[in-house]
């Protein structure tokens, strides 16, 4: 499709709007799939009573454990409930043939939770008048595992 530079035109949305976010990813999937890199996503949640008080979200992509978010209620928080969603998650990355997991935090964000996975990058940066880092980790999987 090419495009005509009078016609077209940039647009700055704040807040995205949720079908935008889906289009582009629906397009960027469709790319990487068309070029065999396929991206499996996944959710693993705990629930008690019926109610969503933990879950981590994930994704594996060219053999890569990408784990996205893990939230565990505030009133649970220091359970062991994080430590048992990485395992989790771990776990079903394996069963997907990921050979190593991958996950970024924030110095606000839980950074004691995450170095057993080894850090492998940081940038800094500064948020309502602090520093904050934004830290990659990564941890290889054991071939026995």
């Amino acid at each position: 499709m090419a495009t005509n530079d009078e016609e077209a035109m940039f647009e700055t949305l704040d807040p995205v709007p949720s079908e935008i976010a889906t289009a582009i990813s629906d397009g960027l999937n469709a790319f990487n799939e068309s070029a065999e890199i396929r991206r499996e996503a996944f959710a693993i949640v705990w629930r008690e009573n019926g109610w969503l008080i933990a879950g981590i979200t994930a994704s594996v992509s060219f053999s890569v454990l990408f784990i996205g978010n893990l939230w565990v209620a505030q009133s649970l928080r220091l359970s062991g409930i994080g430590r048992k969603l990485m395992a989790a998650a771990e776990e079903e990355g394996r069963r997907r043939a990921a050979v190593m997991a991958c996950v970024d935090t924030l110095s606000t964000q839980a950074p004691d939770f995450y170095p057993k996975l080894g850090l492998f990058g940081r940038v800094s940066g500064h948020a309502g008048g602090r520093p904050i880092d934004r830290i990659w980790f990564r941890k290889e999987f054991s071939a026995a595992a």
